[in-house]
Formats: structure tokens, sequence, C-alpha cells
């Protein structure tokens, strides 16, 4: 895939780099000259703790929609039913999960996705709250996924995403392998381990809740 032209609508991107990969598609960095964007291509991979219920593109664009409305979001630029692709814009910046793995995490950040939460609840939306779906841009926290979910405490970010973002340890290893170790999630529910970050979680979310 690397070095791939894919060409849309009489232009042409060349595949970049690996960004990553989600329960939906992987994700890489195409450029246009000297303008860089993200493709997001789906795939058929199954998840144990999540179904989805339609086309993952149409998914995608639905969620798009509702949500440039509410958050800060990467514009979509384009995307293909039949190939299941999206191209979306390139946001510029570190990931969350390595400003975490790093020790790097500010406390202003960690404010802003409280912020966040607030405002998905209040629209009864759960978004995916795992750290490699934000990016930190000219200091501002960005949601680089368009996926969210009907509200349901046991998924939103003090009963799930919070967890990850206490992690050091785990975003370390995320980052190296790809992978969430058995220690730090179940492998069948996908609900992080909790007990050991409680104490810094706790103090997150009396600070900022």
């Amino acid at each position: 895939m690397i070095g791939e032209i894919i060409r849309v609508k009489e232009r042409e991107f060349v595949v970049k780099k690996f960004l990553g990969k989600g329960k939906s598609g992987y994700s890489y960095l195409i450029e246009n000259g000297d303008e860089n964007y993200v493709l997001k291509k789906m795939h058929d991979e199954p998840c144990p703790y999540y179904d989805f219920q339609d086309s993952k593109v149409k998914c995608e664009i639905n969620d798009y929609k509702r949500l440039k409305n509410l958050i800060k979001i990467p514009q979509l630029i384009e995307y293909n039913l039949e190939e299941e692709y999206l191209i979306k814009e390139y946001i510029d910046g570190p990931i969350v999960a390595e400003l975490i793995a790093k020790k790097q995490l500010s406390e202003a950040m960690v404010e802003r996705i409280f912020k966040i939460f607030k405002i998905m609840k209040e629209a009864k939306m759960n978004i995916d709250y795992f750290p490699t779906n934000f990016v930190v841009s000219n200091k501002e926290l960005i949601y680089v996924d368009y996926e969210f979910n009907d509200y349901d405490p046991q998924w939103d970010l003090i009963n799930w995403g919070i967890y990850y973002w206490a992690n050091i340890k785990g975003m370390k290893e995320y980052l190296k392998t790809g992978k969430i170790s058995k220690s730090d999630q179940s492998v069948d529910s996908g609900l992080p381990d909790k007990e050991a970050f409680e104490e810094q979680v706790q103090k997150w979310i009396n600070k900022y809740n």
C-alpha cells in the first residue's frame, strides 16, 4: 500500500505512511502535491464487543454530519461507497496516546476532553474516547474519528475512556504493538482495567467533571 498511487476524480494521491488501525478501518497519510490528507480504508475484521449495523462508510458519513456541528473534527473531503473508503483533512500534531506514553499529557488537554464529554453527553452521544482518536494541534484537542453511538454510561468518558488516558504503560505498549494487553482490557467485553488507575481518574473527575 505504501507508495501506491490512488486516483480520485482526476486527482492523484500518493500513500505515504500507515497511521493506524481502528475497529472499522485502516488509516493512511496520503499526499497530493504539498497537501496532506488521511485515507481511511474500511476492513471486515470482526470486533468481539462491537457490531456495525450498516455500511461503515455510510455510518461515518452520517456521523460526520452530526458531529461537525458539535465538536472539532477533520473536514470530510471525499468518499466512495463501492470501494469503501473516505478521505478527510489531515490534522498535524501528536496523537494523545503518544503524549500519554511520553508523560507529556497536559492538564489543559485533560480539561478539554471533559468539556468535550459534557457536550457529547448533552447531545446524548458517545464518541470513541480511546487516546489514539485525538490529536493536539495548535493547543486544540481534535477528535479525528467520526464514530459515535447513542449515549450509554458504560461507554462514556468517566466510566470507560478516561482509564486509558491514565494508563501510561498501556499506551506505550499499544503504540509498540497495536494491541491492548489483556491486563489492561478484557478481550471479550472491551472494558478497561480500572483498579490500577482509579486514584488518578478520580482526581480528574473531581477537578473537571
